[in-house]
């Protein structure tokens, strides 16, 4: 319900009961006490509709979106000095008016690669993807996936905690650079050591880095990024894997690359992708 109609609401029902009055020729005192209950209880009733509006708007007064389309990536720069870099088909809302609380506090629904500015009173930067699962950092730079099929976190530099809910309990992960989070379909989370982080956030500079790489998975990064509905024949094609470091600026010149280094046969058509063996 749009803000300005719960005013022209409020307005057009007191200047009714205003009319009403205004053309009654006589009015007794039990009258005019019964209208000026009424009136009283339109004016709560107003309140309370005004209320709802705000309620029903809070989000959008609070926060501000930024959303990329498919095949498509930002550099985002925040108040704080820290630096965002969003992939395709991803969501980052911010607080409006700044960072004003205790915490640095935004949320991401898809990709985003977070370079944290550490702040003179050392407020803390933290991620949520869901109500059970955010990131807290105190300058950092860190890459978060956040899909349906998914949760990951990546650390570059610095350190982050983990804090989510398993089983209806808070539990916490700390993590070192070099260190993958991964959220298990169970909502538990798997710390994997050693990795090579860097590789997370290759989209940045538009390559794409596959290390024993199943054609299920790219599939699934075609559908993500670029709206793509991947259709494959069979179960052994989608089980075959794809090793290297690919320049690539759309999906079309990923869609060839599988297709050389595999030797598939991938037909096209309008956002649907059909993967086969020759």
């Amino acid at each position: 319900m749009p803000l300005n109609f719960c005013f022209q609401k409020i307005h057009a029902d007191i200047d009714q009961d205003n009319n009403s009055n205004e053309t009654g020729s006589d009015i007794n005192q039990d009258q005019f006490g019964s209208n000026a209950f009424k009136r009283f209880l339109l004016v709560a009733a107003s309140i309370l509709l005004v209320g709802g509006c705000g309620w029903w708007f809070r989000e959008p007064i609070q926060y501000k979106t930024y959303q990329t389309g498919y095949g498509q990536t930002t550099d985002l720069y925040l108040e704080d000095g820290s630096r965002v870099a969003l992939n395709a088909n991803s969501i980052l809302k911010i607080p409006r008016f700044g960072f004003n609380s205790e915490v640095r506090e935004v949320f991401l629904k898809g990709e985003g690669e977070f370079t944290v500015s550490h702040t003179i009173d050392n407020k803390r930067f933290v991620v949520k993807t869901s109500d059970s699962f955010q990131v807290e950092v105190l300058g950092t730079q860190f890459s978060v996936f956040a899909r349906p099929r998914s949760t990951k976190v990546a650390l570059r530099y610095g350190s982050v905690r983990i804090d989510y809910a398993h089983k209806e309990q808070r539990k916490e992960v700390m993590m070192e650079p070099g260190d993958l989070a991964i959220l298990d379909h169970d909502g538990s989370v798997q710390l994997e050591k050693h990795q090579d982080t860097k590789t997370f956030a290759a989209w940045k500079d538009q390559r794409y880095v596959f290390n024993s790489t199943s054609v299920r998975e790219i599939s699934s990064m075609l559908e993500e990024n670029f709206g793509i509905h991947v259709h494959i024949a069979e179960r052994s094609i989608a089980a075959r894997t794809i090793t290297g470091n690919f320049e690539t600026k759309t999906a079309d010149e990923l869609l060839k690359t599988m297709s050389e280094v595999l030797d598939l046969n991938i037909r096209t058509s309008g956002d649907s992708v059909f993967i086969s063996n020759y």
